[in-house]
């Protein structure tokens, strides 16, 4: 029995399909940021997306399905970047120091990345609740040491809960004022201040704790 060269199987052509097929799922992400932003929120249509980023509607719907399977895609591509920076960070063993480095990492990634965090305050202004893959892998670097706090009784009165959401708080509005007055002359390093100074409110010193 003899082989017959198929032409379009052969790995160049597949690896350029490949490349294309990323090269248009980029365009038309990279278009959904623009416009998320340019419009403040999900008023776009896919056919301005479609103008934007140069591929037809039902290309979109090939790759996305629909309008929430594309903001949901574009979240956690983006999201993943930082999940990655953030699991880059060494763990020491040493609770509060391994929560107050994977913090510090998350706001130097929003200080290097303003897009991101336009992108995210623009979802989150429009009351959308998304959790994305990505998403959960931020809560898993951040929980544990939380929970080792809780543990060893340093988080004091309170609790992994309240501690979680108090941080939340202070990212999401450190988030907004860098989207919302870009101008203003920010005091260097406010961030890293900022959290500093409120584990420091939040927590007791290990001579003070009491296990639970």
């Amino acid at each position: 029995m003899s082989l017959q060269y198929d032409p379009t199987s052969t790995p160049g052509i597949e690896h350029r399909r490949a490349r294309q097929r990323e090269e248009a799922r980029r365009a038309i992400l990279d278009a959904t940021e623009f416009l998320l932003i340019e419009s403040g929120g999900f008023d776009f249509s896919i056919r301005s997306l479609s103008k934007r980023c140069g591929y037809s509607a039902p290309t979109v719907y090939h790759y996305f399905g629909d309008k929430d399977g594309l903001v949901d895609a574009l979240l956690e591509e983006r999201v993943a970047v930082l999940a990655d920076a953030i699991e880059r960070v060494p763990v020491s063993g040493d609770a509060l120091e391994d929560l107050r480095a994977v913090l510090r990492a998350f706001v130097g990634f929003s200080v290097e990345h303003p897009t991101f965090d336009k992108l995210m305050w623009t979802v989150s202004s429009k009351g959308q609740t998304r959790t994305t893959p990505a998403m959960e892998r931020l809560s898993a670097r951040v929980r544990p040491p939380l929970e080792a706090l809780a543990g060893s009784g340093r988080l004091g009165d309170g609790d992994v809960e309240s501690a979680g959401q108090m941080i939340w708080a202070l990212l999401h509005g450190l988030s907004a004022l860098r989207v919302t007055e870009p101008a203003h002359p920010w005091v260097p390093n406010l961030g890293e201040r900022a959290l500093d100074t409120l584990l420091r409110g939040m927590t007791r010193p290990e001579s003070e704790a009491v296990s639970r």
